[in-house]
């Protein structure tokens, strides 16, 4: 597992400063790094690898590249050239054109000892991190904030936009992070920091620009894209794979021993729970069933403990901010039992929902779009595969319409139906008036919901999906769960963001995507004979709703007390109505409500991570 970082500074007197870069390395990586100086600039690696250089160029990097044999074939490469080999071979050939010839996650920083200039890039969903801060005397640029940091002379202050967008669950900035000096590079880009420190940044790729070839039949060929994802995400050592019984790592694990003979069985990772409601045992051994020996099953308890569930401080030492993450203990037994089996990598099938699209929006933009009949027939359909209310599909049909006559009727209608849903579950309730005011919180979710001008020519529902899976909250989520994986050793491989895979769901028609009225069904039919039918035409999901309600009302550590008392840390950034109104609300009620859960727990992991910076010598 690789760490990286640079430092450019032309200061005799640096020392010190990359001294911190380099302890900060050393913590997270446990080994020391290897260093490279070029009169000005410094260059770290960890992992187990060399700083690299070949002709004028120096790179240090993280990578997690598939496809190697094409690369090596494209570049007249030898069998034995490495990932690192092959960036630099690419680089040299292609120059900045080289990451649309990467297949897989990366990020890398290249240094040109004759121009003197420093090229960073991040792969096309941000998979793997990448941060940046300037400087007064130059630039630091690490794959972890905390080295980042560890190159600043001071502690950075609080980002107020960064905070605001956190409590209401809306980010809205690739490029934020909670510090105000610390900047992530945005996926898909590419930044050149010239000889006098001055950053240029471009999109090397966008998913809206990228259509596929034409296909007649989506379902073979995004099975055959998958397959091939899959197999290239097995194939750098030994991997594990997420066994849930839901739809997308049900169709990694088959798919990763599709080829397989019984005696190289997968080990599939799944968690059991006592609860017969949260438990998905009886999928899970469809999936074992189908797989015969080619699946060695290893279950794990699934509940959550309560010093897990609240152990912040273990959030902030991996990720150095907040992050939304409730849960991520099961990540951690996951990932931790892979590499007690020797494990390097694991499947998981984070992201299939997203990439995959087909819900009932894409049936509302039909009706948006005048194609009534269609969308009354895919909705009437729709209701009967999820048991979704008739008269609720209906009349969110007509709400699509358009502000009067149907689309009026139909709010009405569903205005009524929701008649107790609460104000407080406004999306940006919870977040301070004045930060609301300050921030322009509201004109930045405007912004970043304006269509792009390049854009305008396409299908909403185009728009839509890709700014699910390539907004800010996918590459949020892929940085968390990274760190969740290096913590326990492991690296984490998302076959669904194979960018292959990802172009060729985006781009298909509204229609296509919820075929027979039936959410993500592209996947139902790509996997054909390939999946158990219960889990095929599966029309439901676990809910740990329940489980994380019951731990937010023990307050096991006050945490939530606390809260109550005076907001504590959390004043003048969040709003004492809404957190009063949530706190009654959990203490009131036995019955989960999803969002006054959300929101809690971001007050409460802000408020321990405010806390924390209150403390001396505290390290966050």
């Amino acid at each position: 597992m690789s760490r990286f970082a640079v430092l450019l500074d032309q200061r005799q007197d640096a020392v010190p400063v990359a001294g911190r870069i380099e302890a900060d390395l050393a913590h997270r990586s446990h080994s020391r790094p290897i260093s490279h100086d070029d009169h000005g600039i410094r260059l770290w690696q960890t992992g187990g690898s060399d700083v690299r250089s070949s002709g004028p160029l120096t790179l240090v990097g993280d990578f997690a590249l598939t496809d190697l044999a094409d690369l090596r074939s494209s570049l007249g490469a030898g069998p034995d050239a490495d990932s690192a080999d092959l960036v630099l071979a690419a680089w040299l050939r292609w120059s900045e054109d080289a990451p649309d010839y990467l297949n897989g996650a990366f990020a890398f920083a290249l240094w040109d000892r004759r121009s003197r200039c420093l090229t960073a890039v991040r792969d096309r969903f941000g998979v793997h991190p990448l941060a940046y801060a300037l400087t007064p005397t130059g630039m630091v640029l690490a794959s972890e904030l905390s080295s980042v940091r560890a190159g600043l002379e001071n502690t950075p202050d609080i980002n107020p936009v960064w905070v605001s967008d956190f409590l209401s669950g809306q980010p809205s900035d690739m490029r934020a992070t909670a510090w105000t000096d610390i900047l992530r590079l945005p996926p898909g880009h590419l930044m050149v920091v010239q000889p006098d420190n001055t950053p240029t940044l471009r999109a090397w790729y966008r998913l809206q620009s990228s259509a596929p070839p034409e296909v007649k039949d989506a379902g073979p060929a995004l099975r055959d894209a998958l397959a091939h994802a899959t197999r290239q995400a097995c194939a750098d050592g030994p991997t594990a794979t997420m066994l849930s019984g839901g739809l997308d790592s049900s169709t990694l694990s088959l798919m990763s021993v599709e080829h397989q003979g019984s005696a190289d069985a997968r080990p599939s990772l799944s968690l059991r729970y006592q609860d017969p409601a949260m438990d998905e045992g009886r999928y899970i051994d469809d999936v074992l069933q189908a797989a015969g020996d080619r699946l060695s099953p290893v279950f794990l308890t699934g509940e959550t403990a309560d010093d897990d569930l609240f152990d912040f401080d273990g959030m902030f030492a991996r990720h150095d901010q907040p992050v939304f993450a409730p849960g991520l203990d099961r990540n951690h037994r996951l990932h931790r039992a892979a590499y007690e089996l020797g494990c390097s990598a694991v499947l998981d099938g984070h992201g299939g929902d997203e990439v995959i699209g087909g819900t009932f929006r894409d049936i509302a933009l039909l009706a948006q779009g005048r194609q009534w009949p269609q969308a009354l027939r895919l909705a009437t359909q729709h209701a009967r595969f999820t048991d979704f209310p008739m008269t609720e599909a209906v009349a969110s049909l007509l709400a699509a319409r358009g502000r009067r006559g149907f689309g009026r009727l139909g709010r009405g209608i569903l205005g009524l139906m929701n008649s107790d849903t609460s104000a407080a579950s406004d999306w940006s309730s919870l977040v301070h008036p004045d930060l609301v005011r300050d921030t322009r919180m509201t004109e930045r979710l405007r912004d970043m919901n304006t269509p792009d001008p390049r854009d305008r020519h396409l299908p909403q529902s185009l728009r839509l999906h890709t700014a699910v899976m390539a907004g800010p909250m996918s590459a949020t989520a892929f940085e968390v769960l990274r760190g969740v994986a290096r913590a326990e050793g492991v690296e984490t491989r998302y076959p669904f963001y194979d960018h292959r895979v990802a172009e060729l769901c985006v781009w298909q028609p509204a229609a296509a995507k919820v075929a027979h009225g039936r959410p993500r069904a592209l996947l139902r039919d790509a996997t054909r004979g390939l999946l158990p039918e219960s889990i095929r035409l599966r029309r439901d999901k676990a809910d740990f709703m329940p489980g994380f309600w019951s731990g937010l009302r023990r307050d096991p550590h006050g945490r939530i007390a606390d809260l109550g008392a005076d907001g504590g840390p959390l004043q003048g950034w969040v709003d004492p109505a809404t957190l009063h109104a949530d706190l009654e609300c959990l203490k009131m009620s036995s019955e989960p409500e999803p969002q006054t859960a959300f929101r809690l727990w971001r007050a409460l992991c802000l408020a321990a991570w405010l806390g924390r910076r209150a403390v001396p010598n505290s390290t966050v």
